[in-house]
């Protein structure tokens, strides 16, 4: 508590300089009331029903700053945003909201009909269309509110969000982009102590190194005393006054608090252990908060870790669940670790001076284009439309204009004739096609503007075609893989697609796949002679020939390779999603991402595991 206490009244004095006020979800006596103050000697300390008595004392205009346990920021408390600008809004509530996270990235609900027939499927992405909050991590209360408001529930601040547009009081949520963890229960306690440790840990190891010396993993506070026969492995922090007895293991990451002890013979692995606590002989902990009996982090009076087994056996603790409870918000569009190779940190640096000469080049080209777009058809010159770049970070991609300026709104209504079986939209003689954008698509000029974005980095020469994310979230392990390099201004699905009377989908997945497994600057440079040969691809070529003596067979290779560092892809598992839920039977349209079910089982039956 000592720790965070201090943390807290931190970030608090920067942004105001009142009092602070501790409200418990349980009844205070005067022990817990002096800890409290012994952390910050200038607090109250209230019980939950007795809060509103402090409210008369303020002024209407004032505001009350609410932070509680239930979902608080790894990386510390950033109030200066939810504070700033407050005294020109008293009358709205205004939250700091964090959000859920999943380790794909992507949530996916399936909605059935009668008989359990589905009828849609739902898919999530981080951070794109991600509804799902984890908990409010901060709020700024106006105090006229409150005064006629009775009974709010000051014990969850989603709950007291959820109260107040009850009673109709208007609010703002500003999200919050870092990882949060839910102290009310012991793996989050654990999670916010295993990232302290981390902290100290790293902070010791570069103020040594700046002195020339080895600091090692071990912060040790003033006071403590480690005895010769005790083992101390992995990350690990002792308060001060802390005490390790002859022959006790501790094995981290664990934070042992100050004044705490741990008796001869005992085992803490990955524990926190709270101050003034005891671990005692011969007991073995493992992913535990040691407390000292009063009450839990959880709020739960009695629990005592420091009880003697009755059988006479070392006592040792109940695992908690192996998942921690942190979650993150911070944009994830791409669940994958993307590790680049020095080829493509290479070609990161050399492509932009390329793009940037081939621009001088064709100087003259664009002095022809840009007068004919603009004098045969209504509109801007170039068009610029958002796509996902590398990593899910959203770019405009440049292109001369070669449709109507209404093609958008144009689309929906042409949704029938749509000729492809994925998310991209293809029709013969598409009406929104300009006369001159006909003659730069058939040129592929139209394409040409790319090469800025080449030169501001967002692009590559060669690639994954950019695509917006619409398109990117049909298929989850596609969207990793083929987020995790740079989009290109050509590719290996541009030159080796031979399926387009069909609807390619398939084989769009299936080469994306390829070229990021088999990134090179060979494979890079037979996609650029063969993308001149064929004319931008106007026939297709065997794709074994752009992969040189590798395999493009569905028995390619069952790992990717340093360009992405996730386990192999695998096409066939066409749905791959976090979570799925059956819902119950509703009237929405059954369709999935813009397609019908029965088109997604003709694609499901076409495409080719990689």
């Amino acid at each position: 508590m000592g720790v965070l206490m201090e943390e807290i009244s931190l970030a608090i004095a920067a942004v105001t300089s009142h009092r602070l006020v501790v409200v418990p979800r349980f009844a205070p006596d005067a022990a817990y009331a002096a800890a409290v103050r012994a952390v910050h000697p200038d607090v109250d300390v209230v019980p939950t029903q007795a809060f509103r008595d402090p409210l008369a004392r303020w002024e209407p205009s004032d505001h009350l700053l609410v932070i509680a346990p239930e979902c608080y920021p790894v990386e510390g408390l950033p109030l200066r945003d939810l504070v700033g600008g407050a005294a020109s809004d008293g009358s709205m509530l205004r939250n700091l909201l964090a959000f859920e996270t999943s380790p794909a990235g992507t949530k996916e609900y399936v909605h059935a009909g009668e008989g359990g027939r589905v009828r849609r499927i739902q898919r999530y992405f981080e951070p794109v269309t991600w509804p799902f909050p984890a908990g409010v991590v901060a709020s700024l209360v106006p105090v006229a509110c409150l005064l006629t408001i009775p009974d709010l529930p000051w014990a969850s601040l989603a709950a007291l969000r959820t109260a107040m547009a009850a009673r109709g009081v208007p609010s703002q949520d500003s999200p919050y982009h870092g990882r949060v963890v839910h102290l009310d229960d012991e793996a989050g306690a654990l999670a916010l102590a295993e990232s302290r440790v981390e902290a100290m840990a790293a902070a010791s190891q570069a103020l040594g190194a700046a002195r020339g010396e080895d600091a090692g993993s071990l912060v040790i506070g003033r006071g403590a005393r480690v005895h010769p026969s005790a083992r101390l492995l992995g990350r690990i922090a002792l308060g001060e006054g802390a005490e390790v007895e002859a022959g006790a293991l501790i094995i981290g990451p664990s934070l042992v608090g100050a004044r705490a002890r741990v008796e001869r013979g005992a085992v803490v692995a990955q524990c926190l252990v709270t101050p003034d606590a005891v671990v005692p002989r011969d007991a073995a902990m493992r992913h535990r908060v040691v407390t000292t009996g009063a009450v839990t982090p959880a709020g739960t009076p009695g629990h005592d870790d420091r009880a003697e087994p009755a059988s006479g056996e070392p006592p040792v603790a109940r695992p908690v669940l192996q998942r921690r409870h942190v979650h993150s918000s911070a944009p994830a569009a791409s669940a994958v670790d993307v590790r680049p190779s020095a080829y493509l940190r290479g070609r990161a640096v050399v492509e932009p001076v390329l793009a940037a000469l081939a621009l001088l080049f064709l100087l003259p080209v664009f002095a022809v284009v840009m007068p004919l777009i603009a004098l045969t058809s209504p509109g801007p010159v170039f068009y610029g439309d958002l796509r996902e770049g590398r990593g899910g970070r959203v770019f405009r991609c440049w292109k001369f204009r070669s449709m109507r300026t209404d093609a958008n709104d144009m689309q929906r209504q042409l949704a029938a004739v749509q000729q492809m079986d994925g998310p991209q939209f293809k029709m013969a003689h598409d009406p929104r096609v300009t006369r001159v954008g006909r003659v730069l698509r058939r040129l592929n000029v139209d394409e040409l503007p790319q090469l800025w974005n080449i030169v501001r980095g967002e692009m590559s020469f060669v690639g994954p075609r950019p695509s917006p994310f619409r398109e990117n979230q049909i298929c989850v392990p596609w969207r990793h893989a083929r987020l995790s390099v740079r989009p290109g201004l050509t590719g290996l699905w541009q030159v080796c697609r031979h399926d387009r009377a069909n609807g390619d989908f398939h084989q769009w997945i299936q080469y994306d796949l390829l070229y990021v497994r088999h990134v090179s600057l060979a494979v890079d440079l037979r996609v650029l002679v063969a993308t001149f040969r064929t004319l931008g691809g106007r026939w297709p070529v065997p794709v074994e020939r752009m992969l040189g003596t590798r395999t493009a067979s569905p028995a390619a290779p069952a790992a990717l390779p340093d360009t992405i560092a996730s386990p192999a892809v695998n096409v066939a598992e066409f749905h791959t999603h976090d979570v799925a839920e059956v819902l119950p039977p509703s009237t929405e349209p059954s369709s999935v991402g813009g397609g019908s079910l029965r088109r997604m089982r003709v694609a499901d039956a076409r495409r080719r595991a990689v």
